[in-house]
């Protein structure tokens, strides 16, 4: 006989739901009871059986054959998982204990609340929802934190945590930049908590510490060092291939790759792009298009290693993929490959920048602010939400140009 869970306050037990069958007409699913201070309800299981099965699972009625047995552990695994719960959390409420059985993230005994479960459970939801891109920024949020303390949970989050994170998590060599994306995640799944009652809106830290916003300067290639990229020339595959994806995005008002290996024949009318940044499309209920005037050199460049009369994707790298997170891995093993190529074509050119795919969208929008073409249109071709995230892609002068200035300092000839 299977065991059951009981407290003082409450108790747990399976139940086979015959209200609905399954498609096969035979079996049914299988659902916990949940009774918790005063009040009841019901907890969906991955488990479905008929109801000889489940009466030999859970009643002992009989000899119990090896399915039976199967079930058995099953539901004994869900008991014991509300168990850990219930003991672990004293004060928990139904919508509480519902989003810590659901978790996939291993439960550590605490009368706290671990992060990992609260970011699994985001992390579980992206994954529904097929959004690669978000599920990376909470991955990597959730492991920096569980790096700088062993099993930390949301009520130890304090303003002096916070602080002590930043510190820590600078001095291993790490960036303004990459803190307040991970600040920006923790403090979405502290929203999250607070809305669900498991925490305290007086306990809430980001009042008090703000996130901050990091202006870093980017790396750009000027025309000139354009120019010498452009009449570089070269016998092999991967570099050829590498120097023609970059000046494809560079053309294509400053493309990122994914949005590149996004696109569509149904994108191309004429001479014209539109699309939409992948990096909004999913999380603003508004999404501008941005238009992009198909220059003879990136069509020849769709020509050469893509296809641009199809009804499928343009460049090769994403036909055949189904889900937005295996296009996630084929983008990131097409982007490493590439930026490789790029690099050892920067080091042969002499250039004191990295040379990466990144530097097509910067160099544009540095390219556009040198010849003088507005923020505001910049913007607007870059798709960027403000004018202020465009001024940080821009360097107006090269480091020539700000020696010249130094030089000119002490110079008080009139006539030079």
């Amino acid at each position: 006989m299977t065991k059951r869970v009981k407290t003082k306050k409450s108790s747990v037990y399976p139940f086979l739901d015959k209200r609905q069958p399954m498609a096969d007409g035979i079996n049914w699913p299988v659902r916990l009871t949940v009774s918790l201070n005063g009040e009841q309800f019901r907890v969906n299981l991955k488990i479905y059986t008929t109801e000889e099965i489940f009466n030999k699972a859970v009643y002992g009625k009989g000899s119990m054959p090896k399915e039976a047995r199967f079930i058995k552990e099953e539901i004994d695994n869900y008991l014991d998982k509300a168990k850990t719960i219930l003991s672990s959390y004293p004060n928990i409420n139904r919508e509480k204990f519902r989003k810590l059985f659901n978790s996939t993230a291993d439960l550590v005994r605490s009368d706290k609340t671990p992060l990992s479960i609260l970011f699994q459970k985001k992390i579980d939801e992206l994954t529904e929802e097929d959004r690669a891109g978000s599920i990376e920024f909470y991955k990597q949020a959730n492991v920096a934190f569980s790096k700088f303390r062993k099993n930390p949970c949301l009520e130890d989050v304090d303003v002096q945590w916070l602080k002590a994170f930043r510190t820590w998590y600078m001095e291993k060599g790490n960036s303004h930049a990459t803190v307040q994306i991970h600040f920006r995640s923790l403090r979405h799944i502290y929203n999250r908590a607070i809305k669900d009652n498991i925490i305290a809106v007086g306990l809430y830290p980001f009042d008090e510490y703000k996130i901050g916003t990091a202006s870093k300067s980017k790396d750009v290639l000027y025309p000139e060092e354009i120019q010498r990229l452009w009449n570089y020339k070269s016998n092999i595959y991967a570099e050829k291939r590498a120097k023609d994806y970059w000046f494809f995005l560079y053309l294509s008002s400053g493309m990122n790759i994914k949005d590149a290996l996004s696109l569509k024949g149904s994108n191309v009318k004429g001479n014209v792009i539109t699309f939409v940044r992948s990096k909004t499309s999913s999380t603003k209920q508004d999404v501008e298009e941005i238009i992009v005037f198909l220059h003879d050199e990136a069509k020849k460049i769709i020509q050469t290693w893509g296809k641009l009369d199809t009804d499928d994707y343009i460049f090769p790298a994403f036909r055949g993929t189904k889900t937005d997170i295996e296009r996630l891995k084929v983008k990131a093993v097409t982007a490493r490959n590439l930026n490789r190529s790029l690099r050892e074509i920067g080091e042969k050119l002499g250039f004191n920048v990295n040379l990466t795919l990144n530097l097509a969208r910067h160099s544009f929008a540095t390219k556009l602010n040198i010849d003088g073409v507005g923020i505001s249109a910049i913007k607007q071709s870059l798709g960027h939400s403000s004018t202020a995230v465009t001024e940080r892609y821009i360097k107006t002068l090269p480091v020539d140009n700000y020696r010249k200035i130094s030089d000119n300092l002490l110079n008080f000839n009139k006539d030079k």
